[in-house]
């Protein structure tokens, strides 16, 4: 029940520790400055201003390509450090969140449909649309009160190609924000591909739903005990995929900045202070009177560090609830105590960040349903001939 009232509270939050700051802080006017100038930030290129033809929807393409170019730009060593490890958690988080959203006992609910809040999250930050949807999804979906094998499956078509759509449509174009500038990729074409990622959760949405609609009926036999196994595969390989996904880009973002401190000989000088764990990671306030950003950069900076921390906090309570209440359904209490929950949590999150922790978290809890609740372990041993 906590985090039903935590995760609400986290979307709210956002308000004032991200929206109110940006605007305390200057980065909402440095950034207004930035389109009114009609320059990018910190760079004398020409802002583009034309995206669609659709005026509305051209200004807010403008104002997310000014927020976003320094992260893809080079210049702010901290941000782009932060930005790397940033990607991996919300692109995993994403994956818990579609595959909460194709689980049978959510068909048609509020819970299958999470494109809008996707597209939300875009413009209105992962902090706020993320734990939103998991609130959604926790007062309204059966899988989050009473799971068992057949409300919490998923089709198998969309988990064999779940992966795959998330390279295309999620780690492709982010990968082309990172492009440096050259001849080839100039600064207006960078601002195309800025514009080109944001509704990245629609392109991922659309094509599971495509996947779902081609090649269901080829994997329908989900019931049968060799159906079963196939798609608990599938399901392990989605899982293990999101916490690669997710430990890889968490790590590399700590390693560098630790690398600052254990072995400084190995960055140039003028690297060392952007690059140190306490720039990198530092978490600002904005209680107070807060420092004005020196520039876009270092408020979009702050901008996100607290967009990750919220964030990523909503989806490891829900991820902690969900895993929970599975063990109070299948076993009449929690699997494990408070105490050991926490270290493992925290072990986790060291290694792969929240997010991480939430991965296996949910990975755990949907193994324990499929194999207690009536899943494979039961169907294996009843198709079994008495000795």
């Amino acid at each position: 029940m906590a985090a039903k009232l935590i995760l609400p509270l986290l979307s709210l939050f956002v308000f004032y520790a991200i929206f109110y700051f940006a605007e305390v802080n200057g980065t909402n006017k440095l950034v207004f400055k930035s389109i009114e100038s009609g320059k990018l930030p910190t760079s004398d290129a020409p802002l583009r201003t034309v995206y669609t033809g659709i005026a509305p929807l051209d200004e807010l393409l403008t104002v997310l390509t000014v927020f976003f170019w320094p992260t893809t730009d080079g210049g702010n060593l901290s941000l782009l450090v932060h930005t790397i490890g940033f990607s991996g958690t919300f692109g995993s988080a994403w994956i818990l969140v579609c595959l909460e959203a194709w689980r049978k006992g959510n068909t048609w609910t509020l819970a299958a449909f999470p494109m809008a809040l996707g597209l939300l999250a875009q413009v209105m930050t992962f902090a706020f649309a993320t734990p939103l949807y998991c609130a959604i999804q926790l007062f309204t979906s059966v899988t989050a009160v009473r799971p068992n094998p057949e409300n919490i499956r998923i089709p198998r078509a969309v988990l064999k190609a779940l992966p795959l759509v998330f390279l295309i449509g999620f780690m492709v174009p982010s990968g082309l924000l990172l492009v440096p500038i050259s001849e080839e990729v100039t600064t207006d074409l960078k601002q195309i591909f800025i514009a080109v990622w944001q509704p990245w959760p629609a392109y991922v949405s659309i094509l599971l739903t495509i996947v779902h609609v081609l090649f269901s009926p080829f994997t329908s036999n989900d019931n049968t005990i060799e159906g079963g196994r196939a798609t608990l595969r599938s399901l392990r390989w989605v899982y293990a995929f999101a916490f690669a996904n997710t430990a890889l880009t968490h790590i590399i973002s700590w390693i560098i900045p630790l690398a600052t401190v254990a072995a400084p000989m190995l960055f140039k000088e003028e690297y060392l202070e952007a690059l140190h764990p306490l720039m990198v990671f530092d978490i600002p306030k904005p209680w107070g009177t807060p420092a004005l950003a020196e520039n876009v950069g270092a408020g979009v900076h702050a901008f996100l560090r607290w967009d990750y921390l919220i964030g990523s906090v909503g989806v490891l309570v829900w991820a902690v609830s969900l895993h929970q209440t599975a063990h109070r359904v299948v076993y009449g209490q929690v699997g494990c105590g408070c105490v050991g929950l926490v270290v493992k949590i925290a072990a986790l999150t060291a290694l792969a960040g929240p997010v991480g922790a939430a991965v296996e978290l949910m990975w755990e809890r949907d193994e324990l349903v499929v194999n207690e609740l009536g899943g494979l372990k039961r169907v294996a041993l009843a198709g079994k001939k008495p000795a």
